[in-house]
């Protein structure tokens, strides 16, 4: 025996999309406008120069000049090794520790090698560090 299907006058359910469709938009223009995006700029460290003069008596020692070459450090103007380097470092933290570094990388120098005299400098407590590329070199 075969069974009987029912049949109805009624239509099939349909979901307006529309209504949700608005909610939807005007939750993303509430968020949108209420945000307030963080300032990283704020956040960035930078040395500035402190609004008060030095006096003139008190002596400046003169910056360090690094440069970063492919498997060799020159600090300043003498070729030197990662370990000597570390040695004249502790004794510039131990005399002035707010002493200016610069620090130049040849274009061909290895990016290790830059984290070691950085990681160098760090351990001495040295943070006037400035660090340059340079083409010439």
């Amino acid at each position: 025996m075969a069974r009987k299907r029912w049949k109805s006058d009624q239509r099939p359910c349909e979901l307006n999309l529309t209504a949700m469709i608005d909610v939807a938009f005007q939750l993303l223009n509430f968020f949108i406008i209420t945000l307030k995006p963080q300032d990283v700029y704020a956040h960035l460290s930078a040395f500035r120069p402190s609004p008060e003069p030095k006096p003139q008596n008190e002596i400046q020692n003169p910056m360090i000049k690094i440069m970063v070459m492919p498997n060799i450090f020159v600090f300043n103007d003498k070729m030197i090794s990662l370990e000597s380097l570390d040695d004249k470092l502790a004794r510039m933290a131990a005399s002035d520790p707010d002493q200016t570094i610069l620090v130049m990388c040849a274009k061909k120098s290895y990016h290790s090698q830059l984290v070691q005299l950085l990681d160098k400098c760090a351990k001495n407590h040295l943070k006037n560090v400035s660090v340059i590329s340079s083409e010439g070199i």
